[in-house]
């Protein structure tokens, strides 16, 4: 594949590859779960001691369904609203972003809300014998599902034009709440894992996120008798499935990058191909599993709400 960008539009949904029976119904009940949480969730906003002339500068405390406290650093602008309101999620290696880069969506208008995640595990789909609400790749989705309601709810937000941004592990986080939260009207990633585990395990690939996959097989299956039961369990916390279900009306700028070799091309591009919704592709042949100064430009400008914003 050659580098450069393709624009798809909106199509019937159709069913990706390896999707759990009933994961729709189940998702689409957890976020519910979510929304109702969020409406009566007991917020704790503590200044950061950060000074912006532009915004104040929060973080977030809330809890989860299972009691997990969670936090999310918030931007909030200074100039009433109602205004768009972006959630960005970080890769699985490389930690939360600073303030000084999180203010930069400022400048595009938006109320910005950077989720934290709760500390990962060495094997993100460890418990998945047990059902999808056992692995950690789950609840990070619906950690993710209750901070984009949450975001919603936030002073001078307009809840009909939420964003979501995720590069790497944030991907995952970043297309699940863009289909099951209502109001998210486009989702950028760059990156996508965990995508197609199965085809990422038949390249050989490793890391933060695909580790786990790698240890179950040289430990709990060696052979890999059970795969199939497996990587059916996987689906439930998979990017690629998360991107079968985003509405027509949102739009997806999705970046893959050519010589990755943490989240492999392939697996990347079933995410993608998966989605139905209005989208764009943009492929960068001779770059890695890293941050690219072209993609955050492409971002900027899809960002845009045009007449809106006014």
């Amino acid at each position: 594949m050659m580098g450069g960008s393709a624009a798809a539009p909106a199509g019937e949904r159709r069913p990706a590859q390896g999707v759990p029976e009933g994961f729709e119904a189940y998702w689409r009940a957890r976020a519910e779960a979510c929304a109702d949480l969020a409406a009566t969730a007991a917020v704790d906003p503590v200044p950061t001691g950060i000074q912006a002339e532009t915004a104040e500068c929060l973080t977030v405390g809330f809890t989860a369904h299972d009691g997990q406290r969670l936090a999310a650093r918030v931007l909030l602008p200074k100039a009433p609203g109602p205004r768009p309101c972006i959630l960005t999620w970080h890769d699985a290696d490389r930690g939360p972003r600073g303030w000084f880069h999180l203010a930069r969506y400022l400048a595009a208008g938006c109320v910005v809300v950077h989720p934290e995640y709760r500390p990962l595990p060495r094997d993100l789909f460890a418990g998945w014998q047990e059902g999808p609400g056992a692995m950690p790749a789950a609840r990070l989705v619906e950690d993710a599902l209750l901070a984009a309601h949450l975001a919603a709810r936030l002073p001078g937000v307009d809840a009909s034009r939420l964003m979501t941004h995720g590069e790497g592990l944030g991907a995952l986080p970043a297309l699940a709440a863009a289909a099951l939260v209502p109001g998210v009207a486009k989702c950028a990633v760059l990156n996508a894992q965990p995508a197609a585990a199965r085809i990422a395990w038949e390249q050989g690939v490793s890391g933060p996120v695909y580790g786990g996959v790698t240890r179950h097989f040289r430990v709990d299956d060696p052979c890999a008798e059970r795969a199939d039961e497996y990587f059916a369990a996987l689906g439930w916390a998979d990017a690629a499935n998360f991107a079968a279900l985003l509405p027509a009306g949102t739009g997806l700028l999705d970046g893959v990058c050519l010589m990755d070799g943490v989240a492999p091309p392939a697996a990347q591009l079933a995410a993608y191909e998966g989605a139905t919704c209005a989208k764009r592709l943009v492929t960068y042949p001779k770059y890695g599993h890293e941050r690219l100064n072209d993609f955050e430009n492409r971002h900027l400008s899809f960002m845009h709400f045009g007449e809106r914003d006014a």
